[in-house]
């Protein structure tokens, strides 16, 4: 059996208008580093895996992928925990790669992925990388949401290295400092990225060469989306009590649309 060098995670609930999308372009990622044509690709047949951990999804979610893991081996994993967390957690246990890569089910990851990835975690060295992200949609109040987190990573501040929407783990650090906080509904990536930061910064990185795509739907079904997720955020940087604020409405209402 090959071993698995790099595992795609992805936590899904109600994304049937995107995960296709998603998983697409990883499968094209995989191809163009496996060597191979998407159509010839089998994944259990390379080094690389893609897991989807379906949280309770209620619509078509389970179907579509399912017929990935018909056509190419991708691996569809329930579950029941109600959170993004949860599902990265329930993802990663079934997964056996010696890096993770988390990916949302609204991002869409560019045909470069595996390459970077790789470099970055086996011939540098990092144990976890946060990617740049843009919208998928267009629009000013999007353009301005992510050039604002792209300009927040970079602070020397721990708690500003967030969004785990597109982000890589090596393995052994997720073993040592994870898993993701499964009782908390936003920043649930701190454990990993706070203990990168204080302990091996010079393994952490935030990457701009490599930019997904990713949506801004779950700000534009809010009344003040934009404004209400920056005061959230800035509530949770400056108080614990905020990071188990319920966020599942707004989670469920995006995947939805």
């Amino acid at each position: 059996m090959t071993e698995c060098r790099l595992s795609f995670v992805i936590p899904a609930r109600n994304e049937e208008a995107l995960i296709g999308e998603v998983v697409e372009a990883i499968l094209a990622a995989v191809a163009r580093t496996a060597g191979v044509s998407r159509h010839d690709l089998w994944l259990p047949d390379t080094a690389f895996e893609v897991v989807v951990a379906d949280d309770g999804s209620e619509d078509a979610t389970a179907a579509i992928v399912g017929a990935f893991a018909d056509d190419v081996g991708v691996r569809l994993i329930p579950c029941d925990g109600r959170t993004c967390a949860a599902a990265r957690n329930v993802g990663t246990a079934a997964s056996s790669g010696r890096v993770l890569c988390f990916v949302d089910a609204d991002t869409i990851v560019p045909e470069t992925a595996v390459d970077r990835i790789l470099e970055l975690h086996e011939e540098e060295g990092r144990c976890v990388v946060l990617y740049r992200l843009a919208s998928r949609e267009p629009g000013f109040r999007a353009w301005v949401w992510w050039s604002f987190w792209g300009l927040a990573r970079r602070l020397p501040l721990a708690r500003a290295k967030s969004m785990p929407a597109f982000m890589s783990c090596d393995r052994a650090h997720f073993e040592t400092y994870g898993p993701f906080e499964e009782s908390w509904s936003i920043a649930e990536e701190w454990p990993l990225t706070g203990a990168a930061y204080r302990y091996q910064r010079a393994r952490f990185l935030y990457d701009r060469r490599l930019t997904a795509r990713t949506s801004s739907r779950r700000m534009e079904l809010q009344p003040f989306g934009y404004l209400r997720t920056f005061l959230k955020w800035v509530s949770v940087v400056l108080f614990r009590r905020a990071r188990t604020a319920p966020l599942n409405r707004i989670r469920h209402e995006a995947g939805n649309r």
